[in-house]
């Protein structure tokens, strides 16, 4: 019997990842599992950890330290280890942390609930590998999935894996090659997002750009937005992680004119400088990464453009690290994160010599976002007496209200949820996925004061 047994989950590192956090709830709750918020209050926790750099894996590792310091306090019956770091360190794990039950790499997760039972009901078994045997062949659908995000939005996962071989980057390990699901499986999950009052679809993917690569040859995301905003219900269509030699002038045009589609483009560049581009195999020059980021300012007016920027990697000059440093004063990216070069290993990245010291590497990052800074909020000041449209998210429990009514938190068209700008509203009565149009009174650094008119 499953009643009675209680599931808790943490869900780290990226929205793919928490993706698959909730499809791995949707399995819990059809099994019959109770759904529980604190691993404290759970027979078992599953943690769906990250391995993408260092500080993503040992903020995993310490996570399931804790869960089984509870175990060991006789708090919890069972600890599960699922997802990136389970998927590239099973072994290690497991031979390690021999207080946890199960270490199971990327998959369905349908087995998951079963494994769980199995924990409950005492046996002595460890698991230890995916769950289905190895990586999925084709991307999965993830209809019946538990939402973790708030009811304004929902991530819409186009599809799996990367065909790029960035030599930082270890995700190709982990996740496999780009897997595209098809168009109609998308538009279900869209309708069925809708349904439940999902107001936007934030489109995410290892590399977004690449959809439709592997089952018609040819780049067809343009054709997938068209069709998603179509679905009734949804208001705002978000693109995130676009590959910069990928993004076509088709792609600029359904930004341009369809009105779901929201102008804004995460296109992640790493660097400007050619040599760093080259060393990383990023497969573009930095003219034409130049090209295309001023293309997107004149194919779509008023876009807002995120980027992620690499610096310390192995090699990187001041020279390098000046031109970088320049462009984005030149360019003014609306929004922008820089980190820290994290050697990994497994990647070719990780044998190169002439490594950037770590101070110097946190030093130049510390530069670039100070820089960011000062861009972002002289344009948020300059939204002070403007209107603009903005969704609502929900209440704001770190901000107090000067009334006793809550703060809420909403966001722009130019900001995506957890990694940009919030619209914070004092004393009023609103609601989450609700679209109001509101009046900009202050900027504060990166958030926003308005008031609905």
């Amino acid at each position: 019997m499953n009643e009675g047994i209680r599931v808790a989950l943490v869900s780290l590192g990226c929205a793919r990842n928490l993706v698959d956090s909730e499809v791995l709830l949707g399995h819990a709750a059809q099994d019959g599992l109770a759904l529980v918020r604190e691993p404290r209050d759970a027979d078992v926790v599953v943690i769906n950890t990250c391995g993408f750099i260092e500080a993503a894996k040992q903020e995993s590792i310490e996570t399931i330290l804790e869960a089984v310091q509870l175990k060991t306090q006789g708090q919890l019956k069972g600890v599960i280890a699922v997802g990136c770091l389970a998927e590239r360190y099973a072994d290690e794990l497991a031979a390690e942390l021999t207080e946890v039950d199960a270490v199971l790499g990327i998959s369905d997760y349908s087995g998951v609930p079963a494994i769980v039972r199995q924990i409950v009901n005492g046996s002595p078994r460890r698991f230890v590998a995916t769950v289905d045997g190895g990586q999925p062949k084709s991307a999965r659908s993830d209809v019946g999935r538990v939402s973790l995000t708030p009811s304004s939005y929902a991530y819409l996962r186009i599809s799996e894996g990367c065909d790029h071989s960035c030599t930082f980057c270890a995700i190709p390990a982990m996740r496999g090659r780009n897997r595209s699901k098809p168009i109609d499986v998308l538009v279900e999950e869209a309708t069925r997002l809708a349904k439940q009052g999902i107001k936007e679809l934030v489109v995410v993917a290892e590399d977004s750009t690449a959809y439709g690569l592997d089952i018609e040859r040819r780049h067809i995301l343009h054709v997938l937005l068209e069709q998603l905003a179509t679905v009734d219900g949804i208001e705002w269509i978000r693109l995130m992680y676009a590959y910069p030699h990928t993004v076509k002038s088709e792609l600029c045009a359904v930004m341009r004119e369809n009105p779901k589609v929201v102008p804004y483009l995460d296109i992640p560049i790493q660097h400007i400088s050619g040599p760093m581009l080259k060393a990383m195999k990023r497969g573009t020059s930095s003219q034409q990464v130049r090209d295309i980021l001023w293309r997107l300012r004149g194919e779509v007016p008023g876009i807002a453009v995120r980027t992620t920027l690499l610096v310390g990697f192995p090699g990187e000059t001041d020279q390098d690290f000046a031109e970088l440093r320049d462009f984005v004063g030149e360019y003014r990216f609306e929004r922008l994160g820089a980190f820290a070069y994290s050697p990994e290993e497994g990647t070719p990245a990780f044998e190169l010599e002439d490594v950037v010291p770590e101070a110097v590497a946190e030093e130049r990052r510390h530069e670039i976002m100070s820089l960011q800074r000062s861009i972002v909020v002289e344009a948020n000041r300059a939204l002070v007496g403007q209107e603009i449209d903005v969704l609502i998210d929900g209440v704001d429990p770190s901000r107090p209200s000067p009334s006793d009514q809550p703060t809420w938190a909403g966001r722009t068209t130019r900001d995506a949820p957890e990694v940009d700008c919030a619209v914070l509203f004092e004393g009023a009565d609103l609601a989450p996925g609700r679209i109001v149009r509101a009046r900009i009174e202050r900027a504060e650094d990166y958030d926003l004061y308005g008031r609905v008119t």
